[in-house]
């Protein structure tokens, strides 16, 4: 049976549309669906848009909003679009928002319970359930208005961005299917925009003497920029050269648009009651800056206006935040922040951290212009190849943020500087609805003759070797349905998992299939995955398989293993976190419940919030209740901890305790001050932080200060270490020691922790090291002289040291007199003693045989 309509669906990041095209029209003439919401009152509404969010009913809330819609809703707890927006107002822990960014985010379990972030609300979604849940709605009031064309036999194609990987792909192609749409596309939103326009035939015709169109796709979570390259080609019918259009780059997946400004907007309000918003009020406070935002920047707006955050709870009045949000300061942030206008070759510009107060991570430098530069500069060599020039002659706009004329205005006064006026503006897209039309046209040229955009294969894919080194399994630009097989064969047991990681390469870099490189190191990590090879046998076989790959035509990645007689095949699998507690993918994943531990940390640390006393003695426990024991936190979740615990370092100074607190939680969450994404930055951070002294002169405050310092001493520079060595001096130098004053002061300053510091400056010159030792193994000669200095001499004399190089090691000469000193030791006495032999005996070399005796003895 053959569809009679052709339905485009746009799954925004803010906001949903349904275009469509009949079939039976003869026409290829759009609509737009008219999608029924329930509303907080329990009446239903017809928009033409539905709003990305979801309202999940607290069990309160059960008998009281009765969610009534046409059709009988699968989720019959959750309101979905406007009434969801309605709601959330009143309760923001359970309004689920930017579910589309998530299913992007890798950093995340996608389909774990986890939003709304930030909340302790009973019932959360997954970003991929939140996903469904949309998909159901729209599914629903496709089938309620059109009875007997239901949306699962009708052909659709679905947009997303063009820069989503292959797993987000993935993930949003199954949410499709389990509201069984089977006849189904993928589409880049790009190209969605693009083939809107050029349905217009005299749009089409305007771009016959142009050779590169940019396409600039601003919405409310995400940018994404494309090049398309138009051609001539002839067509045989007739006279008449043809259109060609070919897709040849596609941007980074830029978490940067509409939300980030409104959130910046929100953070440019009252700072200290701003502070003291949790994750999820935050949430509610960002949706009414979207209001104001779009109220002061349209024609003829007040200079300011109010809005007003509700309480939460029995507070809901009560607690009630009013803001004053003023446009001056609105339109100096947009054209000086977002939109500035800027020299082509200037670079990204690297801060410390982008806007992560939603945890999702929006991008370092805010400034959209910026990062249109970085993408024009790094495709030049393509752009100059299919058209013979360096730059766009032509630009194409696309998403919501372009609903002002301002924003717009903005961009174009920037790409006139580079590209001369010369540069050929397409206009008539609608903003709001030109992703879902293009969308259909999309679905309809299918089946009827129509403009084609040539595509393929976004970015050059990658697995990860057995031995470290990886191979292109997808060149980028490889056409959707083409096979590509690799030349190795791999030998794998039956019975057993399989396992790969999946990488993107950066465009820069020319490969073909079969393509090989050393190492992952100049890879982009997409996900793991893996597939379990099922055999009959009770006995495990050992086979020879083949591995191909292809963009599929629906628009998602196949990878297959295949014996070589094409007797037996199984399909590679992106391996989701549940399914295997100990993947490796695990590191770079956070807890699914860190949202609720930052809540936590706000609570005690932000400097608008009041607790009682005991609240932040037990912030340690509270977090192990949430996370589980400290020694379980993965890598992703200290770090996203230690990134809060930043935004949050003015409420340390609350009290004693806040300062000890903060410093312990700190400290042990970067631990070791390396090894991670974005170490660099928030090591610069910390360190900054801890240039100044305590605040609360105290010996247990002091003891987490300098353990601070000894935990990311792997990340600090030369030049830190030094300054910390000047602190140990300050108080253990000869003279010092001589100075009443000086060790009056270290008995508030937690002195046998600073001395622990010294043993973990690696950096330091090897001639300071050996007169820190002999300083110790003075001190150690009086029996009231605790025996941390002998760890301490341990760790200054270990020649395999844990990130220093062999320039910082002590010559074995010279270890060997020390190791000799602390065998004469009564390690009962001196228990740290035996723990320096060991470090001490370690050898860097098997022939070294002083030092093997030495180890023997010890």
């Amino acid at each position: 049976m053959s569809a009679r309509y052709f339905v485009g669906i746009d799954l925004g990041t803010t906001n949903c549309v349904v275009s469509y095209i009949d079939n039976e029209a003869q026409s290829d003439q759009t609509y737009i669906l008219d999608i029924p919401q329930c509303m907080q009152d329990g009446s239903v509404q017809t928009f033409k848009q539905l709003p990305s969010s979801i309202y999940t009913l607290a069990k309160d809330e059960v008998s009281k909003i009765n969610v009534t819609l046409p059709w009988k809703t699968l989720f019959p707890t959750n309101l979905v679009g406007h009434g969801a927006l309605q709601l959330g107002q009143k309760r923001s822990g359970q309004l689920v928002q930017s579910a589309k960014s998530w299913l992007s985010f890798n950093r995340v379990d996608r389909k774990a319970n986890i939003l709304p972030w930030g909340s302790d609300f009973e019932r959360k979604l997954s970003p991929f359930n939140a996903t469904v849940i949309i998909l159901n709605h729209i599914k629903g009031a496709w089938d309620y208005a059109f009875p007997n064309y239901p949306l699962s036999e009708q052909k659709v194609a679905l947009t997303l961005p063009a820069s989503f990987d292959e797993e987000a792909r993935s993930l949003t192609l199954e949410a499709a299917e389990k509201n069984a749409l089977t006849n189904l596309y993928l589409l880049e939103e790009p190209q969605a925009a693009c083939y809107n326009w050029i349905a217009n035939e005299s749009n089409t015709a305007a771009l016959a003497d142009r050779k590169m169109l940019l396409v600039v796709d601003i919405g409310g979570g995400t940018t994404d920029f494309s090049l398309v390259a138009i051609s001539k080609i002839d067509n045989k019918k007739d006279t008449e050269s043809k259109l060609h259009l070919k897709r040849i780059a596609v941007g980074e997946h830029l978490l940067l648009g509409g939300d980030n400004i409104d959130q910046a907007l929100a953070f440019q309000l009252d700072t200290k009651q701003i502070a003291s918003l949790s994750s999820t009020r935050l949430a509610a406070l960002v949706q009414q800056t979207r209001l104001a935002k779009e109220t002061l920047l349209s024609e003829q707006a007040a200079d300011s206006m109010n809005i007003t955050v509700l309480g939460s709870g029995s507070r809901l009045i009560g607690g009630a935040q009013k803001f004053l949000v003023e446009k001056n300061p609105l339109i100096e942030q947009i054209e000086n922040g977002f939109f500035p206008i800027i020299d082509l070759k200037a670079p990204l510009k690297q801060k410390q951290y982008g806007v992560q107060s939603l945890n999702l991570p929006y991008e370092q430098d805010p400034s959209i212009h910026a990062h249109l530069a970085d993408f024009l500069t790094k495709h030049v060599e393509e752009i100059t190849t299919h058209s013979g020039q360096t730059l766009p002659d032509a630009v194409l706009f696309n998403g919501g943020l372009f609903n002002s004329s301002k924003i717009k205005e903005r961009i174009i006064e920037q790409l006139y500087d580079w590209c001369g006026h010369d540069l050929y503006v397409c206009d008539g897209n609608q903003p709001d609805t030109s992703v879902a039309e293009g969308a259909a046209y999309y679905a309809y040229g299918l089946v009827n003759e129509a403009v084609k955009i040539e595509s393929g294969s976004p970015h050059s894919l990658f697995l990860e070797m057995a031995d470290g080194s990886s191979v292109c399994i997808l060149p980028k630009g490889s056409p959707r349905g083409e096979n590509v097989v690799l030349k190795d064969v791999f030998s794998v047991t039956l019975g057993s998992a399989v396992q790969f990681s999946l990488y993107r390469a950066d465009d820069r870099l020319v490969v073909e299939k079969n393509h090989q490189l050393d190492s992952t190191l100049s890879l982009y990590f997409i996900s793991n995955l893996s597939v379990t090879l099922e055999n009959e046998l009770t006995e495990l076989a050992q086979i020879d398989v083949r591995l191909s790959s292809q963009l599929t035509e629906v628009g998602t990645l196949s990878i297959i293993l295949e014996t070589l007689d094409q007797s037996q095949q199984w399909t590679l699998k992106f391996n989701h976190f549940q399914e295997d507690k100990e993947t490796e993918v695990n590191t770079s994943q956070v807890h699914a419940s860190l949202g609720e531990a930052e809540e936590a940390l706000v609570g005690c640390f932000s400097k608008a919030t009041k607790q009682k006393q005991d609240e932040i003695k037990k912030l340690r426990n509270t977090l192990e209740s949430i996370l589980g024991p400290r020694d379980s936190w993965n890598l992703a979740t200290a770090r996203a901890l230690s990134d809060k615990l930043l935004a949050l370092k003015s409420g340390r100074n609350k009290s004693a305790s806040h300062e000890r607190q903060w410093l312990m939680l700190t400290g042990f969450c970067l631990r070791p001050g390396y090894g991670f994404e974005g170490d660099e930055s928030r090591v610069n951070k910390l360190s900054n932080i801890l240039a100044s002294q305590p605040h609360h002169d105290e010996n247990s405050v002091w003891s987490q200060y300098w353990t601070a310092w000894r935990r990311i001493a792997g990340g600090l520079t030369v030049e830190k270490q030094k300054n910390l060595l000047d602190c140990f001096t300050m108080y253990f130098s000869p003279t010092a020691q001589r100075s009443r004053e000086k060790q009056k002061q270290l008995l508030t300053r937690a002195g046998d922790d600073l001395v622990r510091l010294v043993g973990g400056l690696e950096y330091l010159p090897v001639t300071e090291k050996k007169s820190l030792a002999d300083l110790l193994l003075k001190r150690l000669s009086k029996s009231s002289e605790p025996d941390t200095a002998w760890w301490v001499i341990g760790r200054l004399a270990n020649r395999n040291m844990l990130y220093a190089g062999e320039t910082f090691c002590l010559s074995e000469d010279i270890v060997l007199t020390y190791l000799s000193a602390c065998l004469k030791e009564d390690w009962k006495k001196r228990k740290q003693a035996g723990l320096a032999a060991v470090l001490m005996a370690q050898s860097t070399d098997e022939s070294s045989k002083a030092l093997i005796e030495k180890k023997h003895l010890s």
